[in-house]
Protein backbone atom coordinates (compact mmCIF):
# COMPACT_ATOMS: atom_id res chain seq x y z
CA UNK A 1 0.00 0.00 0.00
CA UNK A 2 1.14 3.73 -0.46
CA UNK A 3 2.55 5.17 2.71
CA UNK A 4 -0.28 8.16 2.20
CA UNK A 5 -3.08 5.59 1.09
CA UNK A 6 -6.03 6.51 3.32
CA UNK A 7 -6.98 3.43 6.34
CA UNK A 8 -10.74 3.87 5.36
CA UNK A 9 -12.94 6.03 2.83
CA UNK A 10 -16.36 7.01 4.30
CA UNK A 11 -19.52 8.24 2.22
CA UNK A 12 -21.30 11.40 3.11
CA UNK A 13 -23.76 13.16 1.15
CA UNK A 14 -23.32 16.90 -0.41
CA UNK A 15 -25.88 19.43 0.28
CA UNK A 16 -27.51 18.36 -2.89
CA UNK A 17 -27.34 14.93 -2.23
CA UNK A 18 -24.96 13.88 -3.95
CA UNK A 19 -21.71 11.50 -2.93
CA UNK A 20 -18.87 12.61 -1.04
CA UNK A 21 -15.83 11.28 1.27
CA UNK A 22 -13.83 11.58 3.71
CA UNK A 23 -10.10 10.34 3.75
CA UNK A 24 -9.30 8.71 7.20
CA UNK A 25 -5.70 7.90 8.38
CA UNK A 26 -6.24 6.40 11.78
CA UNK A 27 -4.10 5.63 14.61
CA UNK A 28 -3.33 2.59 15.97
CA UNK A 29 -4.33 3.38 19.40
CA UNK A 30 -6.91 5.46 20.61
CA UNK A 31 -6.30 8.77 19.38
CA UNK A 32 -5.35 11.47 20.96
CA UNK A 33 -7.51 14.07 19.21
CA UNK A 34 -8.99 14.71 15.98
CA UNK A 35 -8.57 16.50 13.03
CA UNK A 36 -10.31 17.51 10.11
CA UNK A 37 -8.47 19.11 6.76
CA UNK A 38 -9.61 20.54 3.39
CA UNK A 39 -7.99 20.96 0.79
CA UNK A 40 -7.37 24.06 -1.29
CA UNK A 41 -7.69 24.77 -5.05
CA UNK A 42 -9.88 28.09 -5.08
CA UNK A 43 -12.93 25.90 -4.97
CA UNK A 44 -12.53 24.93 -8.57
CA UNK A 45 -9.58 22.35 -8.47
CA UNK A 46 -7.81 20.01 -5.84
CA UNK A 47 -8.85 16.69 -4.06
CA UNK A 48 -8.36 15.06 -0.23
CA UNK A 49 -5.19 13.19 -1.52
CA UNK A 50 -3.54 17.04 -1.33
CA UNK A 51 -3.55 16.60 2.96
CA UNK A 52 -2.55 12.46 2.92
CA UNK A 53 1.08 13.37 3.49
CA UNK A 54 0.04 15.61 6.46
CA UNK A 55 -3.00 13.23 7.96
CA UNK A 56 -0.34 10.37 7.53
CA UNK A 57 1.81 11.81 9.61
CA UNK A 58 -0.52 13.17 12.13
CA UNK A 59 -2.03 9.74 12.28
CA UNK A 60 1.36 8.07 13.63
CA UNK A 61 1.47 10.32 16.45
CA UNK A 62 -2.00 9.53 17.67
CA UNK A 63 -4.45 11.83 16.28
CA UNK A 64 -7.43 10.45 13.59
CA UNK A 65 -6.90 12.53 10.48
CA UNK A 66 -9.97 12.96 8.09
CA UNK A 67 -9.38 14.69 4.24
CA UNK A 68 -12.55 16.09 3.34
CA UNK A 69 -13.72 16.39 -0.38
CA UNK A 70 -16.62 18.67 -1.67
CA UNK A 71 -18.10 19.89 -4.67
CA UNK A 72 -16.30 22.45 -6.75
CA UNK A 73 -17.37 25.25 -8.23
CA UNK A 74 -17.69 24.46 -12.13
CA UNK A 75 -18.45 20.71 -11.23
CA UNK A 76 -21.27 20.22 -9.83
CA UNK A 77 -21.12 23.27 -7.41
CA UNK A 78 -22.58 26.82 -8.25
CA UNK A 79 -20.52 28.91 -6.21
CA UNK A 80 -18.14 28.50 -3.08
CA UNK A 81 -21.38 28.57 -0.39
CA UNK A 82 -22.21 25.01 -1.91
CA UNK A 83 -18.55 24.53 -1.36
CA UNK A 84 -18.91 25.74 2.75
CA UNK A 85 -22.66 23.99 2.69
CA UNK A 86 -20.47 20.92 2.14
CA UNK A 87 -18.11 21.60 4.65
CA UNK A 88 -21.29 21.46 6.69
CA UNK A 89 -21.67 18.01 5.88
CA UNK A 90 -18.32 16.46 6.30
CA UNK A 91 -18.21 18.02 9.90
CA UNK A 92 -21.12 16.23 10.79
CA UNK A 93 -19.96 12.90 9.24
CA UNK A 94 -16.42 13.33 11.39
CA UNK A 95 -17.56 14.35 14.27
CA UNK A 96 -19.51 10.58 14.36
CA UNK A 97 -16.52 9.27 13.42
CA UNK A 98 -14.57 11.32 16.25
CA UNK A 99 -16.80 9.80 18.80
CA UNK A 100 -17.07 6.73 18.02
CA UNK A 101 -13.06 6.14 17.75
CA UNK A 102 -13.37 8.16 21.29
CA UNK A 103 -11.11 11.17 20.73
CA UNK A 104 -11.59 13.84 23.61
CA UNK A 105 -10.85 16.66 20.84
CA UNK A 106 -12.33 18.30 17.72
CA UNK A 107 -9.88 20.37 15.52
CA UNK A 108 -10.48 21.99 11.80
CA UNK A 109 -7.98 23.12 9.40
CA UNK A 110 -6.70 23.58 5.55
CA UNK A 111 -4.85 25.37 2.93
CA UNK A 112 -6.12 28.10 1.13
CA UNK A 113 -9.83 27.86 -0.35
CA UNK A 114 -9.88 24.98 2.23
CA UNK A 115 -8.88 27.10 5.04
CA UNK A 116 -11.85 29.56 4.23
CA UNK A 117 -13.88 26.61 4.60
CA UNK A 118 -12.83 25.79 8.19
CA UNK A 119 -12.98 29.49 9.11
CA UNK A 120 -16.39 29.42 7.41
CA UNK A 121 -17.62 26.40 10.31
CA UNK A 122 -16.01 27.97 13.01
CA UNK A 123 -17.28 31.65 12.63
CA UNK A 124 -19.85 31.39 9.95
CA UNK A 125 -21.10 34.69 7.98
CA UNK A 126 -24.76 36.06 9.14
CA UNK A 127 -27.09 34.58 6.59
CA UNK A 128 -26.53 30.50 6.18
CA UNK A 129 -27.92 27.57 7.66
CA UNK A 130 -26.07 26.49 10.43
CA UNK A 131 -24.73 27.98 13.77
CA UNK A 132 -20.63 28.32 14.26
CA UNK A 133 -19.51 24.51 14.93
CA UNK A 134 -16.90 24.60 18.77
CA UNK A 135 -13.82 23.16 18.10
CA UNK A 136 -10.39 23.07 20.39
CA UNK A 137 -8.59 25.14 17.68
CA UNK A 138 -8.07 25.66 13.76
CA UNK A 139 -4.73 24.95 11.46
CA UNK A 140 -4.80 27.28 8.80
CA UNK A 141 -2.15 26.79 6.46
CA UNK A 142 -2.62 30.35 3.98
CA UNK A 143 -6.20 30.90 4.15
CA UNK A 144 -8.32 32.61 1.86
CA UNK A 145 -9.31 35.74 3.99
CA UNK A 146 -10.58 38.64 2.09
CA UNK A 147 -11.98 38.46 -1.74
CA UNK A 148 -14.26 40.98 -0.67
CA UNK A 149 -11.66 43.67 -0.19
CA UNK A 150 -8.28 44.25 0.82
CA UNK A 151 -5.51 43.51 -0.63
CA UNK A 152 -6.45 40.37 -2.56
CA UNK A 153 -6.48 41.44 -5.67
CA UNK A 154 -5.76 38.15 -7.72
CA UNK A 155 -8.65 36.17 -5.59
CA UNK A 156 -11.09 39.27 -6.05
CA UNK A 157 -10.90 38.57 -9.56
CA UNK A 158 -11.24 34.88 -9.54
CA UNK A 159 -13.90 35.40 -7.40
CA UNK A 160 -15.79 37.58 -9.43
CA UNK A 161 -14.52 36.94 -13.03
CA UNK A 162 -14.04 33.20 -12.79
CA UNK A 163 -16.52 32.32 -10.05
CA UNK A 164 -19.48 34.86 -10.79
CA UNK A 165 -19.46 35.59 -7.40
CA UNK A 166 -21.53 38.78 -6.21
CA UNK A 167 -20.65 40.95 -3.41
CA UNK A 168 -22.93 39.40 -0.99
CA UNK A 169 -21.35 36.09 -1.74
CA UNK A 170 -18.21 37.68 -1.95
CA UNK A 171 -18.46 39.00 1.93
CA UNK A 172 -19.67 35.62 2.96
CA UNK A 173 -16.99 33.51 1.67
CA UNK A 174 -14.31 36.25 3.57
CA UNK A 175 -13.54 35.25 6.96
CA UNK A 176 -11.51 38.33 8.45
CA UNK A 177 -15.21 40.26 8.04
CA UNK A 178 -16.81 37.78 10.32
CA UNK A 179 -13.79 37.86 12.96
CA UNK A 180 -15.72 37.94 16.60
CA UNK A 181 -14.89 37.18 20.56
CA UNK A 182 -15.02 33.30 21.10
CA UNK A 183 -13.52 32.00 17.83
CA UNK A 184 -11.60 28.54 18.77
CA UNK A 185 -7.62 29.45 19.19
CA UNK A 186 -6.26 29.53 15.54
CA UNK A 187 -2.09 28.89 14.19
CA UNK A 188 -2.04 30.44 10.60
CA UNK A 189 0.98 29.64 8.35
CA UNK A 190 1.77 32.08 5.63
CA UNK A 191 4.68 32.82 3.17
CA UNK A 192 5.65 36.50 2.88
CA UNK A 193 6.01 35.82 -0.34
CA UNK A 194 2.56 34.67 -0.60
CA UNK A 195 1.48 36.54 -3.97
CA UNK A 196 -2.20 35.39 -4.10
CA UNK A 197 -3.05 35.94 -0.08
CA UNK A 198 -0.58 38.78 0.93
CA UNK A 199 0.78 38.16 3.74
CA UNK A 200 -0.29 41.54 4.89
CA UNK A 201 -3.93 40.33 4.92
CA UNK A 202 -2.65 37.37 7.21
CA UNK A 203 -1.24 40.61 9.70
CA UNK A 204 -4.55 42.18 9.55
CA UNK A 205 -6.71 38.85 10.00
CA UNK A 206 -4.26 37.96 13.19
CA UNK A 207 -4.76 41.58 14.31
CA UNK A 208 -8.45 41.71 14.14
CA UNK A 209 -8.18 38.47 15.54
CA UNK A 210 -6.71 38.80 18.65
CA UNK A 211 -8.27 42.80 18.53
CA UNK A 212 -11.25 40.31 20.15
CA UNK A 213 -10.07 38.50 22.89
CA UNK A 214 -9.00 35.26 20.75
CA UNK A 215 -5.51 33.31 20.44
CA UNK A 216 -4.08 33.23 16.59
CA UNK A 217 -0.66 32.86 16.07
CA UNK A 218 0.62 33.94 12.79
CA UNK A 219 3.51 31.72 12.18
CA UNK A 220 5.90 33.78 8.85
CA UNK A 221 7.34 32.00 6.52
CA UNK A 222 10.44 34.15 4.99
CA UNK A 223 10.24 34.32 1.45
CA UNK A 224 7.64 31.59 0.63
CA UNK A 225 4.74 31.21 -2.08
CA UNK A 226 1.41 30.61 -1.42
CA UNK A 227 1.34 26.51 -1.10
CA UNK A 228 5.04 26.60 0.33
CA UNK A 229 3.85 23.88 2.71
CA UNK A 230 2.96 20.46 0.46
CA UNK A 231 4.99 17.48 0.36
CA UNK A 232 7.65 17.10 -1.80
CA UNK A 233 9.06 13.81 -3.44
CA UNK A 234 12.47 15.37 -2.72
CA UNK A 235 11.65 16.91 0.57
CA UNK A 236 10.37 20.27 1.84
CA UNK A 237 11.68 21.81 4.93
CA UNK A 238 8.33 23.61 5.10
CA UNK A 239 6.44 21.44 4.70
CA UNK A 240 8.57 19.55 8.07
CA UNK A 241 8.66 22.57 10.25
CA UNK A 242 4.28 23.32 9.66
CA UNK A 243 3.97 19.52 10.46
CA UNK A 244 6.18 19.98 13.35
CA UNK A 245 4.05 22.74 14.85
CA UNK A 246 0.69 21.72 14.10
CA UNK A 247 1.60 19.12 16.53
CA UNK A 248 2.62 21.38 19.27
CA UNK A 249 -0.32 23.01 18.28
CA UNK A 250 -2.86 20.49 18.69
CA UNK A 251 -1.03 18.91 21.87
CA UNK A 252 -0.90 22.68 23.81
CA UNK A 253 -4.72 23.26 23.02
CA UNK A 254 -5.09 19.24 24.24
CA UNK A 255 -4.08 20.82 27.64
CA UNK A 256 -7.30 23.09 27.84
CA UNK A 257 -10.17 22.31 30.00
CA UNK A 258 -12.09 20.28 28.29
CA UNK A 259 -15.34 22.61 27.98
CA UNK A 260 -13.24 24.11 25.13
CA UNK A 261 -12.37 21.35 23.08
CA UNK A 262 -15.03 20.93 20.46
CA UNK A 263 -17.60 18.55 21.80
Amino acid sequence: MNAFEPDRVERFEAADGSALVLHLFIPDRTPTAALLLFHGGGWVSGAPFMFHPQARALAETGILTASASYRLVGSTAATPLDCMADAERADTAFRGLARDASAPALFVGGGSAGAQLALGLAMPPPDVEWTAKPYAGMVLFNPVLDVHGGSDGQLRALARDVLGVNDDQALAISPIHHVRAGMPAAVVFHGTADELVPIETARRFRDRTTGFGNRCELVEFSGEGHGFFNHRPEGNPAFDRTLELTEKFLHAQMAEPAAVLGF
